[in-house]
């Protein structure tokens, strides 16, 4: 097996790559060591079974321009080993969910961070700044409601260079739908962090709950989307302390050796962990890749009209709201966006009037969020 090996890296515009031969599967890769890079050819194919990835040299370069220069050359940080670009189109699978099929990209020792529910600023922010710190990149896998809440925040997360992907509009189950409100589901999803991003996000799909099914994954599998499954689970929705999240995390790593991490970026506990954690992998020799997209999602113009117009409704409520009490949340009613407020209840005896009006609902509040608190409790 051979791999063209790229002799220098010099970060600014002037670049420049060697390029030699490179095959098989385990190749396509870009990887950084030292301020060098080995990259693999535009394609690869993996055995049988699997999906190809592919990884271009442009892509490795664009992550590492985005960075910040206080990152160059730094023996201290974490940083970021590889850069990984994947081809989506025939929908790969990743994850121990889909162990027949797994286009296996990561050696031993590699991990890819990625956090799911978001975004929500009062912690998203802090595990932004927590990764700025070590030089590294994420894949963040947004939930249309929540990107529409604050579609400040989820700009800012692909400011920094991340990859941004989705997870459902609602966060609802989708083994458990309709095919139609499947889909509704699915495609709401993809189109509001799209629109809330205001750049292009990537192909990149997580099941909430991890829950699929076999009509689910054909769907999003044809619709050229990349599903991603996890290796190791933080669980930082079942605690608030950060040392739990820690020892999860670590204890898991120490029998798995490498793979895809699951955090929640509206979980305290993972915001007052992710510098210790992100410390301690620099210290145990983990490295970290960062995956991108070969090209961008199509979403549905039926779905991008809604999501516009549900965008569209935030900024103006937003607009008669101060920065402060619209960091986090955006008091919304349960309805689907597309769907009219439901109507005030009328009111019992003659002459009498409503004092005030309903609580309005904050979903993007965990605390009170069904789907937070049906799945992991008041906490």
């Amino acid at each position: 097996m051979s791999a063209s090996r790229c002799t220098g890296l010099a970060l600014g515009y002037a670049i420049a790559f060697c390029v030699g031969a490179a095959a098989t599967f385990e190749a396509a890769r870009a990887e950084t060591a030292d301020g060098g890079h080995t990259s693999a050819p535009p394609s690869a194919t993996g055995g049988p079974g699997e999906h190809a990835l592919t990884v271009s040299p442009a892509a490795g370069v664009e992550a590492e321009l985005k960075s910040s220069a206080a990152c160059n050359g730094r023996a201290d940080v974490l940083g970021v080993s590889r850069v990984v670009e994947i081809d989506t189109a025939t929908g790969p699978e990743f994850g121990d969910q889909y162990l027949k099929t797994e286009p296996k990209f990561l050696e031993p020792g590699e991990v890819v961070l990625t956090f799911d529910d978001g975004p929500m600023r009062r912690y998203t922010l802090p595990i932004l700044d927590a990764l700025d710190e070590q030089c590294v990149k994420a894949t963040f896998f947004s939930v249309g409601r929540m990107a529409i809440a604050d579609p400040t925040t989820l700009r800012e997360v692909a400011r920094r260079g991340h990859t941004i992907g989705t997870h459902t509009w609602s966060h609802k189950n989708l083994a458990t739908l309709s095919s139609a409100a499947m889909k509704r589901e699915f495609e709401l999803g993809f189109s509001a962090v799209a629109a809330a991003a205001g750049t292009p996000i990537a192909p990149f799909f997580r099941f909430p709950y991890l829950g699929h099914s076999k009509s689910t994954r054909d769907y999003i599998r044809g619709r050229g989307i990349g599903i991603f499954g996890i290796h190791v689970d933080s669980k930082d929705f079942r605690t608030k302390s950060p040392g739990v999240v820690l020892r999860n995390v670590l204890g898991q790593l120490e029998r798995e050796k490498k793979g895809i991490l699951l955090f929640h970026d509206i979980q305290p506990s993972t915001a007052g962990a992710l510098s210790s954690l992100l410390a301690e992998l620099k210290e145990r020799g983990f490295k970290v890749v960062h995956m991108v997209a070969k090209d961008t999602p199509t979403t549905l113009p039926e779905y991008d009209a809604i999501a516009e117009k549900a965008l569209k409704a935030k900024s103006v409520a937003a607009a008669s709201t101060p920065l402060a009490e619209r960091a986090a949340t955006w008091p919304v009613s349960g309805a689907e966006p597309d769907a009219p407020a439901p109507a005030s209840p009328a009111p019992k005896g003659p002459g009498k009037t409503p004092t005030h009006s309903a609580k309005p609902f904050d979903w993007a509040n965990p605390s009170n969020d069904p789907w937070q608190l049906k799945t992991f409790g008041n906490q």
